[in-house]
């Protein structure tokens, strides 16, 4: 039996929560003991997953709420605030680790990592990454993007962590090279900042109403080509809401056909949009008549008139 979009994002959700918590208390407990500064940060990074987790809970239930009066277009754009509420909290955690990372590179320490440091490293590796594939799975299932996000804020997890045990491993072997610890946390700084830029750049793209695919325009007019009943497809416009995407055309036919007739083409072909494409929920046809006044894909010449 199939799950609400709802639940499933706040079951994902909830299982990340209490993974980070874990993996949180263990990086920066074990970084202190063994004086790990790498370990540390990337502890702080988990722990900033909890805020993050924290918005989509009450996040989705709004984006996820059908249209009203309020909001005849849905409420899309929650997940997308969303998004942007998650990227720049990325942003802020990237930049404070790195401020502290720069700082510390020119002092003198006699800390040295323990291999212990390195099996916490390790661990949230495999942790990471198998939550980011899980939650990967479960974005899909319900074509969510924020999900979609916070899947990749478990990689970027995954992903600070292995300089982290480079420099373990590095530190342990060579104690004279300490500054590695403080090079691993600026390593893991642009890592955050680079997540952070890719929920934050599609996000802000949403939101200046930007096109929502661009593979969108050659898909319609494929289908259009396809079918006998309508002549040409133009004017074709997209934008994404969300993980939703909203979309209108205008749609030519035979002008000596009844309104019924074109009503029913229109409705027909705007069913086949709506199965081919899972993001799109919702159609709107401008049907004009197929003249040498409205074609515009296969405009008439001027010394013919039309067929």
């Amino acid at each position: 039996m199939s799950h609400s979009p709802v639940k499933v994002i706040q079951k994902a959700t909830w299982v990340g929560s209490i993974a980070n918590v874990g993996l949180a208390i263990l990086k920066i407990t074990v970084g202190k003991l063994t004086g790990s500064q790498a370990l540390v940060a990337d502890g702080v990074h988990s722990f900033s997953d909890l805020v993050t987790d924290t918005a989509i809970l009450i996040g989705s239930r709004y984006w996820t709420a059908p249209a009203d009066k309020g909001h005849p277009y849905g409420h899309g754009r929650f997940e997308t605030l969303t998004n942007i509420f998650i990227g720049v909290l990325l942003a802020f955690v990237g930049i404070g680790i790195g401020w502290d990372s720069v700082n510390s590179i020119g002092h003198d320490s006699t800390a040295t990592p323990g291999m212990l440091a390195f099996v916490a490293a390790i661990a949230s590796i495999l942790v990471k990454e198998f939550l980011y594939r899980w939650t990967v799975v479960k974005a899909k299932e319900i074509n969510s993007r924020a999900l979609y996000a916070n899947a990749w804020h478990h990689r970027s997890d995954a992903l600070s962590s292995l300089p982290v045990a480079v420099a373990v491993v590095a530190n342990y072997f060579l104690p004279e090279l300490h500054y590695l610890d403080q090079v691993a946390a600026l390593i893991v700084t642009a890592m955050i900042l680079k997540a952070a830029f890719e929920i934050l750049w599609p996000a802000l793209h949403e939101l200046t109403e930007a096109e929502a695919d661009s593979e969108i325009e050659e898909k319609i007019q494929r289908y259009a080509h396809d079918d006998p009943d309508i002549q040409e497809v133009h004017a074709i416009r997209s934008r994404r809401t969300g993980s939703t995407i909203l979309l209108d055309f205008h749609l030519l036919v035979e002008p000596t056909m009844s309104v019924e007739r074109a009503h029913t083409i229109s409705e027909n072909f705007k069913s086949h949009v709506l199965e081919q494409i899972d993001e799109v929920v919702d159609v709107i046809i401008h049907i004009e008549p197929y003249t040498c006044a409205e074609r515009v894909v296969n405009p008439c010449c001027e010394d013919k008139s039309c067929d």
